[in-house]
C-alpha cells in the first residue's frame, strides 16, 4: 500500500474471484496487523489479480474504489483520521499526523517482519478537496 496509516482502517481484503491463489481463503477471517481485529477475505472483480500480489486491503472510509467494494460486501467504514489528518484510532499512532503515523506503521510492520517488498517511487494520485 501506498498510504499505510489507513490498514488502521482496513474491513476487508479483496481478491479476485477467479484468482486460483486465493480461492483457500475467500470467506475466511485474517488477522489485520498492529490491531487486535479480524476482517474477511472477500472476493470482487474490481482486483486486478495481475497487479502486485492480486490481493489488496479494503478501506472503504479513505478511498472512492474501496468505498463501492465495501458497499457491495456490506463492510464497515472506519474513519482513521479527523480533518486535520490527525489519527484518531486508539492505540500507538493515535495522535500522530498522517505522515508521521505512516512512516511509524512501515516501521512496525518491517519490525514485525512484514514488509514483503517496496517499490520506490510509486506515483498515484489521491482525490482531495480543499474541505
Amino acid at each position: 500500500t501506498t498510504r499505510a496509516e489507513t490498514m488502521l482502517g482496513d474491513t476487508a481484503v479483496a481478491v479476485h474471484p477467479d484468482d486460483a491463489r486465493y480461492q483457500h481463503l475467500i470467506g475466511k477471517l485474517i488477522k489485520l496487523p498492529l490491531t487486535d481485529r479480524s476482517i474477511p477475505v472477500v472476493a470482487d472483480a474490481h482486483v486486478d489479480p495481475e497487479f502486485g500480489t492480486g490481493a489488496v486491503k479494503v478501506t472503504p472510509a479513505h478511498d472512492p474504489n474501496d468505498f463501492e467494494i465495501g458497499r457491495r460486501h456490506d463492510l464497515p467504514t472506519l474513519t482513521v483520521m479527523d480533518e486535520r489528518a490527525i489519527i484518531t484510532v486508539p492505540g500507538p499512532f493515535e495522535g500522530l499526523d498522517r505522515f508521521e503515523a505512516r512512516s511509524a506503521i512501515v516501521a512496525a510492520l518491517r519490525e514485525d517482519g512484514r514488509i514483503v517488498a517496496e517499490k520506490r517511487p510509486y506515483v498515484h494520485s489521491v482525490g482531495h478537496c480543499s474541505r
